[in-house]
């Protein structure tokens, strides 16, 4: 089983959140039932493969542990107490049905279902999950099923991260898979049933949410590097000058460029249209309406993206805020507005550590 909580809450505590392109910290510091910002960080990955700032890159583990050394000095993090983010793509989350037995059997029935679902043998995998609420149903056949939400992530990877919290000195690291945190940091204790996207550069993380439980996940190969790619090409650009024109102006466009709006508009319909895809495939799977849409990640910082997502998908769309519940510096509230959807996953990690129970 994925381990959840610990056992002793920390008044420190630091959000670990290596992504496509980037590294992200957040060192949080509980006092008197309040949160506080102590410190965070972002670090691009590109440079360290020889590729531009933003552009996602598959770097190896001596230059992923140069990078967090290089992050944790810059931000000046003190705390030893961590929680790494595990990949979406590293991850498989999905609700299945299964006979309704009791706890104790229930924990020998999950590995043999899980074949079934898995497209990884179970022995490579660490396994979690839980019983969705039965919504009272009285109907005497469907009491014989229950539903599951069942959890699994690669050994390999829960290695990987175990060996960099060992280099850089964590103490009793955790691991947490990157939808949950992005969940505790930004759900507003909405009980509808809501669509949220993790937009990263590379690809994007489509989570399927009710009453603070994940349903289901699908990982979309179509990120917001996409777009900076077709502005290069499209408008004959180097790859870091696409980058800035992409987070300057986004879907909004710009007067000097008038086929940049048009650009940005096809390089991401490929995304929204699958998102669109998918939430009426869980519309009718759950035989639920998706209320809303919540939308974070570094993709979520292009100006006019929630316009541009509406204009596809005619469902409420808001960005994440998880700075929200958290003390923040007054002369820091503008910063933190801006970059906010950023460190969605970062920031949800820190709270995971801080709120554990005893």
């Amino acid at each position: 089983m994925l381990e959840i909580f610990g056992a002793k809450k920390p008044l420190h505590a630091l959000g670990v959140d290596i992504g496509q392109s980037t590294i992200k910290v957040v060192q949080l510091r509980l006092e008197k039932e309040k949160v506080f910002l102590e410190t965070y960080g972002e670090i691009a990955l590109g440079p360290y493969s020889g590729f531009e700032p933003g552009q996602a890159v598959a770097l190896g583990d001596e230059k992923i542990l140069q990078a967090l050394e290089d992050l944790f000095k810059a931000s000046k993090i003190t705390t030893r107490n961590g929680v790494f983010s595990i990949e979406s793509s590293s991850a498989f989350i999905s609700m299945i049905e299964i006979p309704n037995v009791g706890d104790a059997d229930l924990k020998t029935i999950i590995p043999l279902e899980a074949r079934k679902y898995l497209p990884i043998p179970v022995s490579e995998v660490q396994l979690d999950f839980w019983r969705l609420p039965s919504g009272g149903v009285e109907d005497t056949e469907a009491k014989k099923r229950t539903q599951v939400v069942l959890a699994a992530v690669k050994n390999t990877t829960l290695e990987k991260y175990q060996r960099y919290a060992v280099k850089l000195g964590l103490e009793n690291p955790m691991f947490e898979i990157e939808g949950f945190s992005f969940m505790r940091s930004s759900l507003r204790g909405d009980q509808t049933i809501q669509l949220f996207l993790d937009i990263g550069s590379q690809y994007t993380t489509v989570l399927l949410i009710q009453a603070g439980i994940i349903l289901d996940l699908h990982v979309v190969s179509h990120g917001s590097q996409n777009s900076t790619i077709q502005i290069a090409r499209a408008l004959a650009l180097p790859v870091g000058t696409a980058e800035e024109t992409k987070r300057k102006f986004g879907y909004l466009g710009d007067v000097s460029n008038p086929f940049l709006q048009e650009v940005m508009q096809l390089s991401s319909y490929p995304l929204f249209g699958e998102v669109a895809r998918l939430l009426l495939t869980y519309e009718r799977k759950y035989n639920q309406v998706v209320e809303g849409i919540v939308i974070g990640g570094g993709g979520a910082r292009t100006p006019g993206i929630v316009e541009a997502i509406k204009e596809t998908i005619h469902t409420p769309v808001r960005i994440a805020t998880p700075f929200d519940q958290i003390e923040v510096p007054a002369f820091l509230k503008d910063m933190i507005t801006t970059i906010g959807p950023s460190y969605m996953v970062a920031v949800g990690l820190a709270l995971k550590k801080l709120k554990q129970t005893n």
